[in-house]
C-alpha cells in the first residue's frame, strides 16, 4: 500500500506537468469558497478565484511549454517567460 501511494504521490507532481484545472501551476494556488453576506445577514456561498494567465514559458531542457501560472507567480519571477 505504501508504494502505491508513493507512485500515486510522484505521478499526480506538479513538476511532470500535470494541473487541476482552475489552479497554478507553480505553486498550485486555487479557488477560495466562502460566504458572501449581506445587510441583512443572510448568507450564501461565494467562489474566489486565482487570476490564473497561461502564458509560454521555458520548461525542463528548454522546451517551450504553456502554463496556467496565478499573477504573484509571474511578478515575483518564478516563471521564465519566452520573448
Amino acid at each position: 500500500m505504501v508504494a502505491y501511494a508513493c507512485f500515486l504521490i510522484n505521478y499526480f507532481s506538479f513538476s511532470e506537468g500535470y494541473n487541476v484545472a482552475g489552479t497554478c501551476a507553480i505553486c498550485g494556488k486555487g479557488a477560495l469558497s466562502g460566504n458572501k453576506v449581506s445587510h441583512a445577514n443572510n448568507k450564501t456561498k461565494k467562489v474566489s478565484k486565482p487570476n490564473l494567465q497561461r502564458v509560454k514559458a521555458i520548461g525542463a531542457h528548454g522546451a517551450h511549454v504553456r502554463l496556467h501560472v496565478c499573477t504573484r507567480c509571474l511578478r515575483s519571477g518564478k516563471v521564465k517567460k519566452l520573448g
